[in-house]
């Protein structure tokens, strides 16, 4: 009894030093999806974007949601599976988009008045945006309008497979949204694009990701004063968050804390960080307290990771005196939407593992979101094979607890670090 007790009462070996800057990020997010809830109640027109257009439609004032963005708050605050449970109720399949499956939930929720918390719930919309980054999308909004019939704006961002196709792939993106999606808007709207306005929210952005990259730089550090979890609760401020001033103070008061850390000799892994780790593919959103707590047992700190490094990387490339070009350029010369692919995604890689000093790879293969997978076994056998780091695939889900085996993540994860403590054995 007593060697029982000892044993629950045991502190862990690791533990993660939390950044103070992180704790404005929660209200900010939640003001963010009252506010969709609060419009609608007071009449005003609301939207859904499937994929990054919601600029085009905070440039008109319309309140906007972001799926991802959505879906990410929704696993944080573990109201998926009951979201889930209506949309499979209606007969959607579990191999369709967990976020898909989440958003037909809501619609589920709301017809039938299910007893679902007001926090994690969205009001339905009065205009779809979809931006087709892959054959869900394009399913995502086709059910949404013909469930709902409210007006829907497609655009398809082709996926690129050789940098020679960017230009071309730009002009085609860029006639769709002037020629097709803003004069959609207007209607709607019954008024011109506010160019003007999509140019200031552009110059915020550029101004606070400039900033963030620099924050970025930290994780060059060994070791480093925060973890690739740390960035991925500050998505928000630089994507649908965009344009609010307060995001770029945010990323100067977090550039201070990290440099404050630099300074005192603080790590983000307490007592020290053993193991420095690439992320490949999604976030987990729905148990990243799970996966976290696994990686830190074995004093590791995610450092880098494909997806959360997606997100405008490259802020000197915009232009607000361009608007639209310069999104439409952020989204392919400047690899926003197209390290997806293995032939980008794999350069990034091999710049990573030097740059931050890697010693292995996870690569989190979602069960439902198949393009974010490709290669990654390929891309595992590659790196092996060049720098001698190596690497597994975890497969699971962004948010579908169905998909989500605890057993097989700590047995792949305890082969993983036994090839990397047995690659620093030989190395010393």
């Amino acid at each position: 009894m007593e060697m029982e007790r000892e044993k629950r009462e045991e502190k862990p070996k690791y533990k993660f030093n939390r950044l103070e800057t992180l704790k404005l990020i929660g209200p900010w997010v939640d003001a963010h999806w009252d506010g969709l809830r609060v419009a609608k109640k007071e009449g005003k027109k609301v939207a859904w974007s499937m994929g990054p257009l919601f600029p085009i439609a905070y440039a008109m004032d319309i309140p906007c949601h972001f799926h991802a963005g959505y879906a990410a708050y929704c696993g944080g605050r573990k109201g998926v599976p009951p979201l889930l449970e209506a949309a499979e109720a209606e007969g959607h399949i579990l191999d369709a988009c967990s976020y898909h499956r989440l958003h037909m939930g809501v619609i589920s929720a709301i017809e039938k008045k299910l007893p679902i918390r007001e926090e994690v719930m969205l009001p339905t919309p009065d205009i779809v945006l979809s931006a087709r980054l892959c054959t869900e999308h394009t399913h995502q909004s086709d059910a949404i309008y013909r469930h709902l019939k409210v007006p829907t704006i497609a655009i398809d961002i082709i996926p690129a497979h050789r940098e020679s196709d960017f230009k071309m792939l730009e002009n085609y993106t860029k006639r769709q949204l002037t020629e097709v999606a803003i004069p959609f808007l207007e209607d709607f709207c019954g008024r011109k694009f506010d160019y003007d306005r999509l140019s200031e929210l552009l110059a915020v952005l550029k101004k606070a990701s400039e900033i963030r990259n620099e924050c970025w730089k930290f994780f060059e550090l060994v070791p480093s004063p925060w973890t690739l979890w740390d960035w991925g609760v500050s998505i928000a401020p630089v994507f649908y968050l965009m344009g609010q001033p307060k995001t770029v103070d945010y990323f100067q008061q977090l550039k201070a804390e990290l440099q404050q850390r630099v300074d005192q000799g603080i790590g983000a892994v307490h007592p020290q960080e053993n193991f420095r780790v690439y992320w490949d593919g999604w976030v987990p959103w729905s148990f990243l307290g799970p996966i976290s707590r696994k990686l830190l047992s074995f004093g590791a700190n995610p450092i880098v990771g494909k997806y959360p490094w997606e997100f405008f990387p490259h802020p000197e490339g915009i232009d607000p005196n361009r608007p639209i070009d310069s999104i439409v350029e952020q989204w392919y010369s400047y690899m926003m939407s197209t390290r997806s692919s293995p032939e980008f995604a794999l350069p990034f890689i091999e710049e990573s593992v030097e740059k931050y000093h890697l010693d292995g790879m996870i690569m989190f293969a979602s069960r439902t979101c198949r393009l974010w997978n490709l290669g990654e076994q390929d891309i595992i056998d590659e790196i092996e094979r060049k720098y001698g780091i190596p690497g597994v695939v975890l497969e699971a889900d962004m948010i579908d607890p169905k998909f989500f085996s605890e057993g097989q993540i700590d047995t792949r994860l305890q082969a993983l670090f036994e090839m990397m403590e047995a690659r620093k054995r030989r190395r010393r």
